[in-house]
Formats: structure tokens, sequence, C-alpha cells
């Protein structure tokens, strides 16, 4: 099997474009802190820069991950439109439909048994009350207008949608990635970084871990479509 050259000393490379080549990638942007999905069009170097990292030093943890001998579980850069649209719908929005409704359950419990207890428990619940009902919406868009559009125009099903409208549609979902992506900040923060109290029941604890999850299934969500079905879709318009 042949290996995919990463150019790692790349001045415009982004940080979406390494994960688009190489997924494991985005597991180690995750452990330094560095946004690989919302902040994918940002280049290696100014991602190091903000996050405070010294370049090579990065570069050497993302060369460690390439090199080594796990190879990626999906090579999605290689998928088409259509079909990473059904994974992302199968995958990732079935993901937050099924959890999104047990995390707002758990949030309502543990805030109503412990939110004077922990004065974070409060804004907690309005970060994630504005996520959900952020992504919620958004699925909505993407399953009745966006992905049914892209897949008349890459496919050739029915009525061909025009360009301008799809970059317009692909722009409000990016914004609205923006959104999320900054609520999750919140979220991540007001969690101390998923970390729970030291005297947390169980119910507490089993909400930030979930919290928790739902991170890292938005954060490779988000990336799927900003970094690679959103430039495979606009690329060949762009270009005309």
């Amino acid at each position: 099997m042949t290996t995919t050259f990463i150019d790692f000393d790349s001045q415009t490379a982004t940080v979406g474009q390494l994960v688009a080549q190489d997924i494991r990638l985005a597991e180690t942007f995750k452990r330094l802190g560095i946004d690989f999905c919302c902040g994918g069009k940002q280049t290696l170097v100014s991602a190091c820069r903000k996050a405070g990292l010294p370049l090579h030093e990065v570069v050497s943890q993302l060369r460690q991950t390439a090199e080594g001998r796990q190879t990626p579980a999906h090579q999605f850069a290689d998928w088409k439109p259509a079909f990473l649209i059904d994974y992302i719908v199968n995958i990732h929005h079935a993901y937050l439909d099924q959890n999104l409704p047990f995390i707002d359950e758990l949030m309502q419990k543990v805030v109503y048994k412990h939110g004077d207890r922990y004065s974070t428990l409060g804004p907690l619940k309005k970060a994630f009350d504005a996520l959900r009902s952020e992504l919620e919406s958004h699925m909505a868009k993407e399953e009745q207008v966006l992905f049914p559009a892209i897949k008349n125009r890459v496919v050739g099903e029915g009525p061909s949608a025009d360009a301008g409208f799809l970059g317009k549609v692909v722009g409000v979902m990016e914004d609205e990635h923006t959104a999320a992506g900054l609520l999750l900040a919140q979220i991540h923060e007001l969690t101390d970084g998923y970390t729970p109290p030291a005297d947390a029941c169980n119910s507490h604890r089993l909400l930030v871990a979930k919290l928790a999850e739902l991170e890292t299934d938005l954060m490779q969500h988000i990336h799927l479509e900003n970094n690679i079905l959103f430039p495979k879709v606009l690329k060949p318009e762009s270009a005309a």
C-alpha cells in the first residue's frame, strides 16, 4: 500500500488540509489544543503561533503520528461527495439525533439536583441548550436543502442547483459551524476540560463524559464538511 506524502514544511498548508490527508492527525491536533475543524482554514504556522506552540515540536508530533504503522480508518478525502454525505448523515447526524436528547436529560437532572452546589452548571446548561438548538436546525437545513442540492448537482439526479446558490448555502453552513465551535469552546471551559469535580455524583460524571464525547464527534463531523465535502463541491464551480 502506498503512503501519502504529507508536506509538513509547507508554509501554506492548512490544518484542515493536513487532517484531510490523514485523519489520525486530528487526534494529535486535538491533544495540542489546535482547532482542526472550524479553524481548519488556518495554516499550520498560524495555528501554532495562535496556540503558543513551537512549530518544530508540533511538526515532530505530527510526523510521528503520520509515520505510525496504524493506517487511517477511512480515506475520507478519496470518497465521492454523495457517499461522504451518506456517511455524515448515517454516522454523525444519527449520533446527534440519539445523543443530544440523552445529554439534555442528564443535564436537566444534574442541574436540578446540584445546580446550587456548582456555579458552572447553570451557564453549562445554557451553552448546551444553545448548541443543541443550533445543531438541530443546522442538520435540518443540510438534510432538506444542502445535501439534496449537492447530490442533484454532482450525481445528476433531479434539477441541478445553481452554483451561486450552493456557494451561498455552504457559506451559511460554515458560519453555523463557527457558532457551534464557539459554544463547544464554552462547554470545554465550563467543564474544566471535561474534568468532573472530585465529589461529583455518577450522573454528573456521565454528563461530563458525554459532553467530551460530543466534542470529539462534532469536531470530526465539522472537519468532514468544512475541509473535505465543501471544497469538493465548490472546487469545480470556482474553476468554472
